[in-house]
């Protein structure tokens, strides 16, 4: 126990550095002393601080609508957002949002620099740690890429759209701002790294595995374009011990009726608690998303709850409130049915999807083959990948590669505000705060 607090107590003292100029502030060096490798382990374990993603990708999405009365409780930055602004914080906000993911860049880097020093640990010890440190360094670049960069190579792409970049935790050592070309290189070659020393069943689904870092190689390669990759990564996730939930064996009227770290997770994160715009009496289903399901599919009735004339939303795979981001299987067998029908393999396409749709339907009979068959799959990711935080990422991915155009609407205090997915109009810019704080 005392072995534990004294972890527990370094941890607590890292972060003793401010959100908001932890980039560039020196802390005081006498109360950074973790030495151990227990100790370090502490600080990517720090479930708090590392398995958080970030809430524009929500704010920014359709996935939901709220009324004027929300709408005018949220903070500056959240009205801004969900008006799809994209500048939405004020000079002088806090940027919590922005800056929980250059923190969680920021533990990874003080491991990574602690290794790269010279260490008397445990060779495989040390390299499963460090593999940890590489796989949440790419995460949390890949949730800023997601938001702040343009996909590299395509449409709306500019060497001028730039984040700040830190591969150190060294303060004053490195104050670069990097392009989306240099970024995912990073991510890409931080995931490649580590894959081979990640475990293949860590004691929690909070922590990475090889089999996480597949499907995160999978859902990036899929944003990026890239096929191909994204389906030899998705087939290697099917390698590990994940089943579906058979939805018709879950308790539909139950209050949250999919339970936490269940037999699909392979890796868990979630929206950061930041406000309670995604809970259930704010954040409302549009009325014609939810008739688009099927009588017989349950999670028309599994996923939603009706509110007084409103529909709110409860299939959260964290069996409460809380926004699941992570990847469950389902994703990856979406993944699995999108690219092959993308590289002209059909019949595989249909096997992947059937395979989900019988564990999602009642009395499921197969799909009917007529129609578009890429389309049908992503109406059926769109049904199932619901409130978790991947609609900005499908919507930007499809404006950039396949010229995907649409009007996304929202009704504010009386007044009508339009989105159009142009690839130029999903680029975040940078709070200003951050700049100055360079």
């Amino acid at each position: 126990m005392k072995k534990q607090l004294k972890s527990i107590l370094y941890i607590g003292l890292l972060f003793t550095v401010g959100c908001e100029g932890f980039l560039d502030e020196k802390p005081n060096k006498s109360i950074l002393v973790p030495e151990r490798i227990d100790e370090f382990e502490a600080i990517i374990d720090n479930y708090d601080r590392i398995n958080t993603t970030p809430v524009l990708s929500f704010m920014f999405a359709d996935d939901y609508w709220v009324a004027n009365t929300s709408w005018n409780n949220f903070n500056p930055w959240q009205q801004n957002a969900y008006k799809w602004s994209n500048d939405p914080y004020l000079p002088n906000e806090s940027t919590l949002d922005f800056s929980l993911m250059y923190r969680k860049i920021f533990s990874a880097n003080v491991i990574l620099d602690r290794i790269a020093s010279g260490t008397d640990w445990e060779e495989n010890w040390e390299a499963n740690l460090k593999a940890r440190a590489l796989f949440w360094r790419a995460q949390g670049y890949f949730e800023l890429a997601v938001l702040f960069l343009p996909i590299p190579n395509q449409a709306g792409d500019s060497e001028e759209i730039r984040i700040p970049f830190r591969t150190t935790a060294e303060f004053g050592q490195q104050k670069d701002m990097e392009d989306s070309q240099v970024v995912f290189e990073l991510i890409l070659n931080d995931l490649n790294e580590a894959l081979p020393h990640l475990s293949e069943s860590p004691s929690y689904p909070t922590q990475p595995s090889r089999y996480a870092a597949h499907a995160l190689l999978s859902r990036i390669n899929l944003y990026l374009g890239k096929y191909q990759e994204a389906n030899t990564h998705a087939v290697k996730v099917l390698e590990g011990n994940f089943e579906f939930l058979d939805y018709n064996e879950l308790d539909l009227a139950a209050t949250f009726p999919i339970p936490l770290f269940n037999s699909e997770t392979v890796l868990f994160t979630n929206m950061a608690a930041q406000s309670t715009v995604s809970r259930n009496n704010v954040a409302f289903v549009d009325s014609v998303l939810v008739r688009s399901y099927a009588e017989n599919d349950l999670r028309g009735q599994l996923l939603f709850e009706n509110n007084f004339g409103t529909t709110s939303f409860k299939g959260n795979y964290t069996g409460r409130q809380d926004i699941f981001t992570g990847i469950a299987l389902d994703e990856i067998y979406l993944i699995l049915a999108e690219t092959n029908e993308r590289m002209g393999n059909s019949d595989l396409a249909i096997a992947y999807l059937e395979d989900l749709l019988v564990n999602r339907y009642r009395d499921f009979e197969g799909l009917n083959e007529a129609g578009d068959l890429l389309e049908r799959v992503l109406g059926e990711r769109r049904k199932s990948l619901l409130f978790r935080g991947q609609r900005w990422m499908d919507l930007k991915r499809r404006a950039v590669h396949d010229s995907f155009r649409a009007i996304l609407r929202r009704e504010v205090d009386g007044q009508l505000v339009n989105f159009e997915t142009e690839p130029e109009n999903f680029i975040v810019k940078v709070p200003q705060r951050q700049f100055d704080l360079q």
